[in-house]
């Protein structure tokens, strides 16, 4: 029996082309997901806070509840990822960001004031990459404490 021919593609051999393209882009997803901030449980606030106040302590009581745990489980894992955890790497971008462009360096006043309209340019545009990877990528948060430290000692 031969295959159909492919009507979406316009070849004669049949969709096999769909199907790899359809199977490369699951691995891809696969792959991908499994380098993300939210595999990492530091990362998920809300199912962590969920886990610890609402699960029972007997297998009878966990399948009893769980028609109801399931759907808040997700809720919260979405919550989590879309809301809470975006929101929570605001202030280690803000932090990446005045460090990078903002932290005077070894730098004379005259090479900061002409670099400032670059700089205030480059700020969103930096803070916003940094937190869109922050946000997906599971990048650890920063130590402010030395940051500052490394700031007072140096000085203006």
């Amino acid at each position: 029996m031969r295959p159909r021919p492919c009507r979406r593609l316009g070849c004669r051999t049949g969709c096999v082309t769909g199907r790899r393209v359809g199977a490369l882009a699951v691995l891809l997803a696969a792959l991908l997901s499994t380098s993300c901030a939210f595999m990492v449980e530091d990362n998920r606030r809300t199912l962590n806070a969920l886990d610890a106040s609402a699960t029972p302590a007997t297998p009878a009581g966990r399948w009893a509840l769980s028609p109801v745990a399931l759907p808040v489980g997700l809720v919260a894992f979405v919550a989590d990822v879309v809301v809470v955890h975006p929101a929570s790497a605001i202030d280690d971008a803000w932090g990446d960001t005045l460090e990078l462009l903002w932290t005077p360096r070894d730098e004379s006043r005259f090479r900061r004031a002409v670099m400032l309209p670059l700089v205030t340019v480059a700020t969103p545009l930096v803070f916003v990459g940094d937190w869109l990877g922050r946000a997906v990528f599971p990048i650890p948060p920063r130590d402010d404490h030395e940051v500052e430290a490394h700031v007072v000692e140096r000085g203006p």
